[in-house]
């Protein structure tokens, strides 16, 4: 999505999503100006749909359900956005796009199931786990560490999440390492100035795994 808006000449806005997220976070707030008056700041949902901006919705599952709700009349027929600290309505821009990710309801800790209303909203597109080779090959180019290296991390990835499905070992949590957790290995990999990269990938793999 972020390709594919760099090369229409769009802008992209991208807000991740937790638990916690305010609505306020997406349709902004009242702060003080230079004047100490109080003045509503829009927020990045109100800027992208004004704007005619593409926003990309990280892990919408785990968004409170108001949150949730608010996209229902924006995304329909009216295209509009209630702003209810100022009781006006934005008529969303016609280039205003939406992109929501998330990862699935039964593997993954604090996910709801979104509404049927809400997902016939989305063309909605499933990914399958990305296959060894490719993995590998995608911490190579990212990370610039050798081959050999970057087959054993995704080799290491690969072992522990067949384990978390086999024996259902943290089946609702984050699991045993994530995708973020081996590139991030990766990257301390590259950081290093040690010749030794297997000893490093033991040491680096020890350091991440406690963070």
């Amino acid at each position: 999505v972020i390709h594919l808006a760099k090369i229409t000449g769009n802008t992209i806005i991208r807000i991740n999503n937790h638990e916690h997220t305010d609505l306020q976070e997406y349709m902004g707030s009242y702060v003080p100006d230079g004047d100490g008056r109080f003045v509503f700041m829009e927020g990045p949902l109100v800027k992208a749909a004004r704007d005619g901006h593409w926003i990309i919705l990280d892990e919408l599952n785990l968004a409170p359900t108001d949150i949730i709700e608010a996209f229902n009349r924006l995304l329909d027929d009216n295209r509009e956005l209630y702003i209810s600290e100022t009781n006006t309505v934005v008529k969303a821009n016609p280039r205003f796009r939406v992109f929501a990710t998330q990862n699935p309801v039964c593997t993954y800790a604090g996910r709801k199931p979104l509404s049927r209303a809400l997902l016939n909203r989305f063309i909605v597109l499933q990914f399958d786990q990305l296959p060894y080779n490719e993995l590998a090959q995608m911490i190579i180019v990212s990370c610039k560490i050798a081959p050999s290296a970057a087959q054993a991390m995704v080799s290491v990835f690969c072992d522990l999440r067949a384990q978390r499905s086999a024996i259902g070992v943290f089946s609702a949590s984050d699991g045993l390492m994530t995708l973020r957790d081996l590139f991030r290995w990766g990257q301390r990999l590259a950081g290093s100035n040690d010749n030794d990269w297997r000893q490093c990938l033991v040491e680096h793999g020890k350091s991440f795994s406690i963070i």
